[in-house]
């Protein structure tokens, strides 16, 4: 999962830059698809290079998709109606909401394999242990 996160990281900031580099005005606000592409990288680094902390970094990092997903569509769906159009700054929602949502959409399913692996684990091993252990008597 924490490659996968990286991967929309880069992604992310990738939207963000362009964003940014081939609008008219270069304004900050075109800058945060990057942020939050960072702090999903952010989140992947921690999550490899501190194998214990991977659950929680993963949880963090699908709420950071959650709230990139929530924002974007905030700030797409009322652009529609403007009277002027704004087609890059449309695109770049639109995109960084669809990856967001995407990402989001692996984590949880990601999330509910974890799960089941770990209740099937958990009861293989309950299941062994109510085997009782044969002594021989000679």
């Amino acid at each position: 999962m924490a490659k996968l996160t990286a991967v929309f990281g880069f992604l992310l900031i990738g939207n963000g830059l362009y964003g940014y580099l081939a609008g008219d005005s270069a304004s900050v606000t075109a800058l945060i698809p990057a942020f939050v592409g960072i702090a999903l990288l952010l989140c992947a680094i921690g999550s490899i290079a501190k194998p214990a902390l991977n659950m929680h970094l993963m949880h963090v990092a699908a709420l950071l998709g959650l709230l990139g997903c929530l924002a974007a569509l905030g700030r797409l769906i009322p652009s529609f109606s403007d009277e002027e159009a704004k087609g890059l700054v449309q695109v770049n929602l639109g995109l960084m909401a669809v990856l967001c949502g995407g990402y989001v959409y692996s984590c949880i399913r990601s999330f509910k394999e974890a799960g089941r692996r770990r209740r099937e684990a958990a009861a293989m091993e309950s299941s062994t242990a109510d085997v009782p252990a044969t002594v021989e008597e000679e």
